[in-house]
């Protein structure tokens, strides 16, 4: 297999796949979503002139890293409906 026909079996589905993983803040999801980066990056890496794919696909592995996915950060985070005592009218005092 060459490089485009690799990009249409593996790394768009595999892309996909990764996208639906990193929604959201679950560390569980994320660690599973680098488990599938790092398929794709050493599928690409053993095709011959898919070493520019493998790198583009490390490199969208450094931005989930460098964005606090699945990291200590990630239990911090709260996410929009966790929230809710900022929206509610009720007296706190």
């Amino acid at each position: 297999m060459d490089v485009l026909q690799t990009w249409i079996t593996v790394g768009v589905p595999g892309l996909v796949i990764v996208g639906g993983l990193f929604v959201g803040r679950s560390r569980l999801r994320a660690w599973i979503g680098y488990a599938v980066l790092l398929a794709l990056i050493v599928t690409f890496a053993l095709i011959p002139g898919g070493g520019f794919s493998a790198a583009l696909i490390g490199l969208l592995a450094v931005v989930f890293v460098a964005t606090g996915r699945g990291t200590h950060l990630d239990a911090r985070y709260n996410e929009h409906h966790e929230e809710r005592g900022s929206f509610t009218t009720a007296d706190r005092g």
